[in-house]
C-alpha cells in the first residue's frame, strides 16, 4: 500500500539518481570479494518483474508463487540416454536452486525432465509472458533477444548445447525478461515448476519426519538416580525446531568423530551410514541409522568414554552442541519429566470485533484521490460522507487475482488484518466486493512510506533505525503470538501516521502458520535462505527480514544486491555478510545474529523469542514503553496540512482503463 512523496522536478530526480548510484558503488565495493559478487554473463536468461510506468526508481514489488496444496507426490522418471542424464545433472548442479539439494532430490529432478523438440525460428519463450518451465539444451542453438522500445529486438547472447535458461520460473510466476528463439533445430529438456516444488516439498517433509522420529528415541540420565530425559516429551514444535537446528556433517570410512578421553560438548545422531564404537581400542559395538551417541554432552561437558569412527563412506551425522540446545529449549534440568502443555489455540479470534466502524457502507464513501498503485489495482483516499472521517481504500482487481491464482492470499490478508489490533499495524475497518474489485477500507496513514524518507536521506543514523526497527519488532511480537507470519517486510510496506509513528501495512502475503508453509513469496532482497531453497518456512523469515531492514536503514542499501534476482539469491545463500565502516559493533552483532542461515539458530527463534532481540545491546537504553504509548518523539515528523492532504504521496493519473468483470470468484466477506 501507499506510495512515496512526490518528486516534482528534474533536478530532484537527478539528485536521487546520483545518490542511488553512489550507494550502489559502495555496495559493489563491499561485495567485490563475495562469490557471485560480479555480474554473471553466463546466466542465459535473467527474468525480473516489470516496473510500472508510474513507479519511482528502486521501488520493489513483491513476488509470489501459487499457494502450494498438499497431497502425495508421484515420482516421474522420463527415459533418457545416460549421456543426456549426465549433462542435465552437470547443468543443474551448477545452479543455485539445485546445489543444496540432496543427491536423491537432484536425481529425481533430473529424472523428471521431459523432452521437447523445436524447429528453427521457434520462440521457446517470449518476453513479458509468464513462465513455469526451466529448459536444458541437449542440441541446437538459440538466441536471447530483448525487445528495446524504439530499437526492436537486440541479441544479448547465445544459448547452446549444455546450457540452461528460465531458471527463475522454477521459483515463481514472473514475466520473462527476454525472448529465446531457436536459430536451428534444437532438442530441449523441460522441468516444470510444479514438479520441482513437489519433489523438494516431498523430501523436506520426509526428512523432517525422519529426524523427529530419531529424536523421540533419545534419552539420557541427568544425574545418578534421577529420571531419564526423554526427548519424546518435547512438544511437536520443539522437536521440529531441534531437528532443524542440528547440523549435518559427512564422514568417510575411518574418520574419527569423537575420541575416548577427550572433552566434548556435542551430541550426535546417525542419519545415514554406520559408526564403530571402540573402548580402549577394542571394537565393542556398531551404531546404525537412527542411533545416537554423546548424549551426556547435553547435560554437561562430557568426557568421552569411547572412540567413535565412521564405518563406511558418506556416513552423515546430525549434531548439536549443549550451548545451542540450552538456547533453544532451556537447561536440561527444566525438561526432565516435563509434561506436554495444552495445544496452542490456533484460531484467529476477534474477527468481527471492530465496533461501529464495521457499519461504514461502501455507498457512504467519497473517493478523493489516488495514493498509490499496486500489482492488482490502486489505493485511494476516501472520506465517509456521514462523518467526514478519512480512510484509504485498497481496490484489487478480481480478474487479475484469479489470473495469478492468488485468491487465497487476498482472503488471508483480510482475515489476518481483522485478527490483529496494534498501534504499529495498519487497521482494517471493513471489506467490500463487486463484479470487478475486492475492496479493503483501511486506516489512513498520511505520512507516506518510510521508503521515501530513506531514499531521500540516503541512510538513517542508528538512533532512527532503532526507532523504526523497534516498532516493527513489537508488531511482529503480536503477529507471531497469533501464529501469523508477515513475509513481506521492506521500507515500502512501512508507512508513517500523521505524528510520524510507524505502521506495518500490506498484509497480502501474511498467513497463519501452525507448522510450516511452502509457498515462495516475499521481495527478492528480503527472502530468507529457507524460502529460496523451498525448505518450508515459518516466522523465522520475519526475523531474517528484520535483519535486512536494519542493515538497509543504516547503510542505505541491502546487504545482498544485484540487478539479477538469481544472483541476489546466490549471494543470500553464500552468506558472506559485510558491513560499512560506520556500523557500530552492536549493530553488526545484531544483524549477524538475525541473518543466520540456519533458521532455528536465528535470533528471535531461540528460547527467549523476541525478548532476545529486545535485550540485545543495540537496544540498550531504548524507551520501549515510551514507544508503545506513543509518547516518544519520532525521528521524522511528516508535514500534514489537513485530513485530506496527499502531499506525502506520489501523484498518479486517474484510472484510464476498464477493469474486467469477474463473476467466477465471489468470496464471502
Amino acid at each position: 500500500m501507499g506510495a512515496g512523496q512526490s518528486v516534482n522536478s528534474t533536478a530532484e530526480v537527478a539528485k536521487l539518481q546520483n545518490e542511488n548510484k553512489k550507494l550502489k558503488e559502495q555496495l559493489e565495493t563491499l561485495q567485490a570479494s563475495q562469490p557471485g559478487g560480479k555480474k554473471r554473463m553466463t546466466m542465459a536468461v535473467r527474468e525480473s518483474t516489470t516496473e510500472t510506468k508510474f513507479q519511482r526508481p528502486d521501488r520493489r514489488g513483491e513476488i509470489s508463487a501459487e499457494v502450494r496444496k498438499g497431497g502425495q507426490w508421484t515420482k516421474k522418471d522420463i527415459p533418457k540416454d545416460a549421456s543426456v542424464e549426465a549433462a542435465i545433472t552437470k547443468n543443474v548442479c551448477g545452479s543455485v536452486l539445485f546445489q543444496k539439494l540432496g543427491i536423491a532430490e537432484q536425481k529425481d529432478c533430473v529424472g523428471a525432465f521431459y523432452p521437447q523438440e523445436v524447429e528453427a525460428g521457434t520462440e521457446v519463450i517470449k518476453q513479458n509472458e509468464k513462465g513455469n518451465i526451466y529448459f536444458f539444451v541437449e542440441s541446437g542453438q538459440l538466441d536471447v533477444l530483448v525487445n528495446v522500445e524504439g530499437s526492436g529486438p537486440i541479441k544479448m547472447q547465445e544459448v547452446k548445447e549444455g546450457d540452461g535458461f528460465g531458471e527463475l520460473a522454477l521459483l515463481y510466476n514472473t514475466p520473462r525478461a527476454a525472448t529465446v528463439k531457436a536459430t536451428s533445430a534444437a532438442k530441449l529438456w523441460c522441468l516444470e515448476r510444479s514438479t520441482y516444488n513437489a519433489i523438494i516439498q516431498h523430501y523436506k517433509r520426509q526428512q523432517a519426519e525422519r529426524y523427529v522420529e530419531y529424536l523421540k528415541n533419545v534419552s539420557c540420565k541427568a544425574t545418578a538416580g534421577d529420571t531419564d530425559l526423554n526427548l519424546k516429551n518435547l512438544s511437536p514444535a520443539e522437536l521440529q525446531q531441534l531437528a532443524e537446528a542440528m547440523e549435518d556433517e559427512t564422514f568417510n570410512k575411518g574418520d574419527v568423530i569423537i575420541r575416548q578421553g577427550e572433552k566434548g560438548d556435542d551430541f550426535y545422531i546417525i542419519a545415514t551410514g554406520s559408526v564403530s564404537v571402540l573402548v580402549d581400542g577394542k571394537d565393542v559395538a556398531t551404531k546404525n541409522s537412527g542411533d545416537y551417541f554423546g548424549e551426556q554432552a547435553l547435560l554437561s561437558e562430557d568426557t568421552r568414554t569411547a572412540t567413535c569412527s565412521a564405518k563406511e563412506d558418506n556416513t552423515m551425522l546430525l549434531s548439536i552442541n549443549r550451548e545451542h540446545f540450552v538456547e533453544l529449549l532451556g537447561a536440561l534440568s527444566e525438561l526432565i519429566d516435563r509434561k506436554q502443555t495444552d495445544a496452542t489455540d490456533m484460531s484467529l479470534k476477534g474477527t468481527d470485533d471492530h465496533g461501529t466502524t464495521r457499519a461504514i457502507l461502501f455507498e457512504d464513501l467519497d473517493i478523493k484521490a489516488t495514493l498509490g498503485c499496486g500489482a492488482f489495482g490502486r489505493v485511494k483516499l476516501v472520506t465517509d460522507k456521514k462523518t467526514g472521517s478519512t480512510y484509504a481504500l485498497k481496490c484489487q482487481s478480481k480478474a487479475e487475482i484469479v489470473e495469478n491464482s492468488l485468491q487465497d492470499h487476498v482472503l488471508d490478508e483480510r482475515n489476518v488484518m481483522l485478527a490483529v489490533d496494534h498501534p504499529f499495524i495498519l487497521k482494517l475497518h471493513n471489506s467490500y466486493k463487486d463484479d470487478r474489485y475486492i475492496y479493503f477500507l483501511l486506516e489512513l496513514a498520511p505520512g507516506g512510506e518510510l521508503f521515501t524518507f530513506l531514499r531521500k536521506a540516503g541512510r538513517f543514523n542508528e538512533k532512527a533505525g532503532r526507532f523504526y526497527a523497534a516498532a516493527v519488532l513489537l508488531a511482529f511480537e503480536q503477529l507471531h503470538s497469533k501464529l501469523i507470519v508477515y513475509r513481506d517486510l521492506k521500507p515500502e510496506n512501512l508507512i508513517l501516521d500523521g505524528k510520524g509513528f510507524l505502521k506495518v501495512c500490506d498484509f497480502g502475503l501474511a498467513k497463519v502458520v501452525t507448522d510450516k508453509t511452502w509457498t515462495l513469496c516475499g521481495t527478492p532482497d528480503y527472502l530468507a535462505p529457507e524460502i529460496i531453497l523451498s525448505k518450508g518456512h515459518n516466522k523465522a523469515v520475519d526475523y531474517w527480514a528484520l535483519g535486512i531492514l536494519i542493515y538497509e536503514m543504516c547503510a542505505g542499501f541491502v546487504p545482498y544486491y544485484s540487478d539479477d534476482p538469481m544472483e541476489v539469491y546466490q549471494l543470500i545463500l553464500g552468506g558472506d555478510l559485510k558491513f560499512p565502516s560506520h556500523f557500530s559493533r552492536a549493530a553488526m552483532d545484531l544483524v549477524t545474529k538475525l541473518l543466520t542461515q540456519n533458521s532455528s539458530k536465528r535470533l528471535g527463534m531461540l528460547k527467549g523469542a523476541t525478548k532476545d532481540i529486545i535485550k540485545h545491546k543495540w537496544f540498550a537504553g531504548f524507551d520501549w514503553s515510551g514507544l508503545l504509548d506513543l509518547s516518544m518523539t519520532p525521528p521524522i515528523v511528516p508535514k500534514i496540512k489537513d485530513a485530506e492532504d496527499t502531499s506525502n504521496f506520489d501523484e498518479y493519473p486517474e484510472d484510464d482503463t476498464d477493469v474486467a468483470i469477474c463473476t467466477e470468484w465471489d468470496p464471502q466477506l
